[in-house]
């Protein structure tokens, strides 16, 4: 830059159409509340190539209660992340033999397929369809595909944000539920895509619809319905009109009918037969 430029000598930099590189590749983020869940669940990580000079564990410690819920304890973890990608993960999921580079070769794949894409997990849905590449304890190797699948809401299991493309949870929501629905809502709103992709690990845990979720359910579509509300918002210019449609279904009703389809669903799931074994535990 030549002494005669106005920009010569002040404290300012350009900054170029690249992203700057981040310190690792990936971030790991947890809420930890077993500690001994989230040792094995960073030890197998690091067996499959998660290692520190490509990767950090990061947590925020709910073992004597919880200090944290899962919007304010991710929005958290994301401003201390270092990495190119950030994996939001349950303490209860554990790496299977698909390893660091096979993860790499996946997202190679997202990139190519859908230039577009923020988020990346293991298991969601569209069109009333799941996208699933999970085992858990009601069934091992599950493969529903085609793999990567864009999908309109992921499972909180496993969720990869890119940094270049961050979203990241809600600050007026609470809770441990929906999380992953709201990630992938303001992703669409800004033009971006979400996906299952081939990505193979197992979850321990099991899902638990109870009066907190249901509470989450309602907080999220009070929150939709005001967004989604119809409006004229003046500009400085000219007046935008923001129109959105509501169920007219009444909401007790509404509610009501979940519950029903959620308690036949767990009834079958409890006539199901459970793995006799983990993956985990077969592999050692």
């Amino acid at each position: 830059m030549s002494s005669g430029c106005p920009l010569a000598g002040l404290p300012a930099r350009a900054v170029s159409g690249a992203a700057p590189e981040a310190p690792l590749r990936f971030s790991f983020l947890s809420l930890v509340t077993r500690p001994d869940q989230y040792a094995a669940m960073v030890s197998s990580f690091v067996a499959r190539g998660f290692t520190p000079d490509v990767a950090e564990f990061l947590y925020v410690d709910n073992r004597d209660g919880n200090q944290f819920d899962a919007y304010s304890g991710l929005n958290r973890l994301l401003q201390e992340a270092r990495g190119s990608y950030l994996i939001c993960l349950h303490q209860d999921v554990l790496a299977l033999q698909d390893d660091r580079h096979v993860l790499e070769a996946r997202l190679a794949e997202l990139d190519a397929a859908a230039p577009r894409w923020a988020i990346a997990a293991n298991a969601g849905r569209r069109d009333g369809r799941y996208i699933i590449r999970i085992s858990d304890r009601w069934r091992l190797n599950q493969a529903r595909g085609p793999f990567p699948a864009e999908v309109d809401v992921v499972d909180e299991n496993f969720i990869l944000l890119r940094r270049d493309r961050l979203v990241a949870p809600s600050c007026d929501l609470t809770g441990f539920h929906l999380y992953g629905l709201d990630l992938v809502q303001q992703a669409q709103a800004r033009g971006l895509t979400a996906h299952v992709i081939d990505f193979h690990v197992e979850h321990q845990g099991e899902a638990v619809v109870d009066q907190r979720y249901f509470d989450c359910l309602d907080d999220y579509e009070a929150k939709a319905a005001r967004q989604m509300r119809t409006r004229k918002v003046p500009t400085l210019a000219e007046d935008v009109w923001l129109d959105g449609t509501r169920l007219r279904l009444s909401h007790h009703l509404l509610r009501l009918r979940r519950r029903i389809n959620y308690l036949r669903r767990q009834a079958r799931y409890a006539r199901r037969p459970r793995a006799n074994a983990t993956l985990s535990a077969k592999e050692s």
